[in-house]
């Protein structure tokens, strides 16, 4: 197996962190402008002062509300009648 010079490593490392910041802060930022459903969602949490990277963690308050939320609707979904 042949090993790749440090200049074509490096080359594609660079690339590769290019795409993705392409991705996420140039083409992400213009889906949530061009999809009406994601720009109002991108506003509410503007709005509401919510730290996104935060969303994991259940000490934010509406995350452990939406948590217990989500939660609930699977425990406690309807199953209809039971047979004996």
């Amino acid at each position: 197996m042949q090993t790749k010079s440090w200049v074509y490593r490096w080359g594609a490392f660079l690339a590769g962190s290019f795409l993705i910041y392409l991705v996420c802060f140039v083409l992400g930022a213009k889906l949530v402008q061009a999809v009406p459903e994601m720009r109002r969602m991108a506003e509410f949490v503007d709005e509401s002062g919510i730290e996104t990277g935060e969303f994991f963690y259940t000490d934010v308050e509406i995350v452990g509300h939406a948590d217990i939320g989500a939660r609930s609707t699977f425990e406690h979904t309807p199953r209809g009648p039971q047979p004996d």
